[in-house]
């Protein structure tokens, strides 16, 4: 710096000139030293040092990574090198003692992020942020050699997408103050900023008791962002909280009658308000249109044991004092207790909610005189170690169980459980809470689900072997594909380390529910379904490494500004182990039941092409969670039988050779493959089903005796996989190719073999002779995939 003073202070404009080109080389020498901050003289060029190091090894290694046998790496090598094969020996002799670097590699990563535990030598370095690219680069490197390395890189990804931990304090100080001098805070509630994790660290930062309630408030308000919030009153002297909350407009749903066999049809469904329902309509009416929730700050356990305490806090509740009547159809408020004290460890937390139902039920009486639904203890875990900021612990006692914890929702925030369809897990599996992770756009939880010993006696041919089920949930103003895959890929990051971790690899799953704060996102379901459908494939690879058998993703929308929100699911699998497909459904009233149901949404990608299995079709939203997952069965029978697919996956697999065809036509490059490219239609294939009727519409199974009276036809329909009754199934598809982009159509006939054992009888002759009739009389080309034991005799 007194160098370039010096310099600046020189005022001979030749003699200033030739003092900066003397100590130029030597400041430019320094630079790497100077730019080290506080006591950390020289971490900047340490810095540097091992940036080169990275990116050097990372030139190396992505020759041979993502699975590439070493013949293909070394000829893709030589190919790009033919002037320069003493580069190409340097490259497969640094990749020999992959082993070896890979250690070092890791190494650097721990000194670079941290991770070790210790003071990095990089402390105060300025540009640490020059490392996401390279760990980027590594984090995506595929193949199990490169595992340890990429996973550790992926971890620090995973906890840079959070803002730094001062920006964060900064931010939500300043928020605080603003809400405690009574301004409007819903700017910062809807940014995303999380929370949780510094809320102790703040409390204990804070002095003034409005300043730790207007802290709490904000707290709360983001934990209720879904809901409709008012009447919020602080009191500084007694360290409690009061404010009302209500749901939001619910979305609607519509009969389970209503035809929905296009876009068309769901859309007219929806404008018609006759056809539609709240969906909170099903619940009981009495349910008031508000509810009161009280949060109480106390130093100890101790502070809740007196019986003067309850009746303080309760006084809060209008129906404890009588000005309410108590809600007829059940207990609708809340009551939260934040323990101030520190210092909980997360092995005691067993023992508390012990007392603390002790407690709760000497007070039973009391609570449901105020018409508690749960009580929510918020308490820290920060355990004194004041460098980290570990999530607190929540438990939650319901008064339907008797105030005992829903030790399902440990460590969840109450307001959000149910979003997370956690009740669909709980019956067929025992679950236990592997982590929790937050950014700034997703709350994550990962549970090991074992499957319970009654569900085995039900299902005796699943999996018994543990899976991992990842429950996300983001708060979203407006839908993107990018903002989708930044999600999958967090979730995807955190699944990657359980999996790593604990090695459960099979039938996996995830579930990532998109809130919307306002419910009017206007989307089309088929663009949304798109979307969802490429990004999936762009990370079909490691999903499927990851033992993911199903992605299922909820989000809450509407088709137009004219019409009230509906709920989609999109359900996700790969069945055949070769390509991804997808379903839409719509929630559906069924008229036999209050729980509405799944109904598959006609007119979508993968409805047209057939390529779905449709397996959730009819089930009740609350249906719980399977251990055998819908036509797994007949796979399995399938391969075990004659080393084949199901056949109801066969159109999948064409779908997908079609879309590969128009994929290697557009990267062949050149103006014919920007034409190709361009010319490439969204849908490649449309499929229908050619299925065996009697002419007079008559239900039920045709026989031969119709067959001889010329009594039956061959229609063309669109139906869920598994409908068939029949051993023959036959559909006719129009393929879109990159030869005939109109479409040329083709009948496809397959065995379904696991129709009593793949026989093949009378009933399933007539079928492919109908359909063969038919391919022949409208010049169609006849495939026939053959799949069958035999005669049936």
């Amino acid at each position: 710096q007194k160098i370039t003073d010096f310099g600046n202070s020189i005022s001979d404009v030749a003699e200033k000139s030739a003092f900066n080109a003397l100590v130029t080389p030597l400041l430019e020498t320094t630079l790497p030293y100077t730019r080290s901050s506080g006591d950390a003289i020289g971490s900047e060029r340490a810095l540097q040092s091992l940036l080169t190091t990275l990116r050097n090894w990372i030139d190396v290694e992505r020759w041979f990574c993502d699975g590439k046998s070493y013949a293909d790496a070394v000829d893709n090598l030589r190919k790009s090198n033919m002037d320069n094969y003493e580069h190409v020996l340097q490259v497969c002799r640094t990749h020999a003692g992959l082993k070896s670097s890979s250690g070092i590699v890791t190494s650097i990563i721990d000194v670079i992020t941290g991770g070790n535990g210790n003071r990095s030598i990089l402390a105060g370095a300025h540009s640490v942020g020059d490392a996401v690219p390279s760990l980027s680069e590594i984090g995506s490197m595929g193949g199990s050699q490169y595992a340890g390395v990429a996973l550790r890189a992926r971890k620090f990804l995973l906890q840079e997408s959070l803002p730094s931990i001062e920006e964060r304090k900064a931010r939500i100080s300043e928020a605080t103050s603003f809400l405690s001098s009574s301004g409007d805070v819903n700017d910062f509630v809807e940014e995303g900023v999380p929370l949780t994790d510094v809320f102790y660290p703040l409390l204990s930062e804070f002095s003034d008791n409005s300043k730790k309630l207007a802290l709490t408030e904000l707290y709360l308000r983001k934990l209720y962002r879904s809901q409709v919030l008012t009447d919020f009153e602080r009191n500084s002297d007694d360290m409690s909280l009061k404010f009302t909350f209500a749901s939001k407009t619910s979305e609607r749903i519509f009969s389970a009658s209503t035809p929905v066999t296009s876009m068309t049809d769901l859309s007219r469904a929806i404008s018609r308000s006759g056809s539609l329902q709240r969906l909170d309509d099903l619940a009981d009416s009495d349910t008031p249109p508000s509810k009161t929730a009280v949060c109480k700050m106390v130093q100890s356990f101790k502070d809740i044991e007196s019986a003067t305490f309850f009746d303080s806090v309760l006084q809060s509740f209008p129906q404890y004092v009588g000005t309410v009547p108590r809600c007829a159809s059940g207990p609708t408020n809340s009551l939260y207790i934040v323990m101030l004290e520190e210092n909980q460890s997360q092995e005691s937390l067993d023992s508390i909610s012990k007392n603390v139902v002790g407690i709760l039920q000497s007070f039973r009486q009391q609570l449901d005189e105020a018409d508690i639904r749960r009580v929510s203890f918020l308490i820290s875990n920060r355990n004194g170690e004041v460098e980290e900021y570990p999530l607190p612990s929540i438990l939650t006692f319901r008064e339907k169980l008797g105030y005992e914890e829903d030790s399902l929702f440990r460590n969840i925030d109450p307001a959000h459980a149910y979003l997370l369809d956690l009740s669909r897990l709980s019956k067929n599996f025992n679950m236990n809470l592997l982590d929790s992770k937050q950014n700034q756009s997703l709350n994550l939880h990962l549970y090991k689900a074992t499957p319970r010993a009654e569900a085995l006696v039900v299902d005796k041919k699943a999996n018994q072997s543990p899976r991992i089920y990842v429950r996300g949930l983001s708060f979203i103003v407006e839908f993107s594909s990018t903002s989708f895959e930044k999600l999958l890929v967090d979730a995807l990051n955190a699944l990657d380390i359980a999996v790593h971790e604990y090695g459960l690899t099979v039938d996996n799953h995830l579930f990532l529910n998109l809130v919307s704060d306002h419910e009017r996102i206007i989307l089309n379901p088929v663009v949304v379904e798109q979307s969802v459908v490429a990004i999936l494939k762009r990370h079909g690879d490691r999903i499927t490494a990851l033992g993911l058998s199903e992605v299922e993703t909820k989000l809450t929308c509407s088709l137009n500004n004219d019409t009230p929100p509906i709920a989609l699911r999109m359900v996700a699998s790969n069945p055949t182990g070769y390509v991804h497909v997808m379903n839409t459904y719509v929630e559906a009233a069924d008229p036999s039941s209050t729980a509405p149901i799944f109904k598959l949404i006609g007119g979508t990608k993968a409805s047209l092409s057939s390529s779905g299995d449709s397996s959730w079709e009819g089930m009740k939203i609350t249906s719980p969670y399977p251990l055998t997952r819908p036509f797994d069965a007949q796979r399995k029978s399938a391969l075990r039988s004659s080393d084949s697919l199901y056949c109801y996956d066969l159109p999948a697999l064409f779908e997908a050779a079609v879309e590969k065809q128009w994929s290697d036509a557009a990267v062949e490059g050149g103006i014919e493959g920007g034409i190709r490219a361009a010319s490439r239609p969204f849908m490649v294939m449309y499929t229908s089903e050619l299925v065996v009727e009697r002419k007079n519409g008559e239900s039920g199974p045709w026989t031969m005796d119709d067959y001889l009276h010329g009594d039956l036809t061959l229609v063309q329909t669109q139906r869920r996989a598994g409908a068939n009754n029949v051993g023959m199934v036959a559909w006719l598809m129009t393929l879109k190719t990159v030869e005939y982009p109109n479409g040329r159509q083709v009948v496809l006939i397959s065995n379904d073999i696991t129709h009593k054992a793949g026989s093949f009888g009378t009933r399933e002759d007539v079928v492919f002779k109908l359909a063969s009739e038919f391919a022949r009389a409208n010049r169609f080309p006849r495939l026939y995939v053959a799949a069958n034991s035999g005669a049936r005799i």
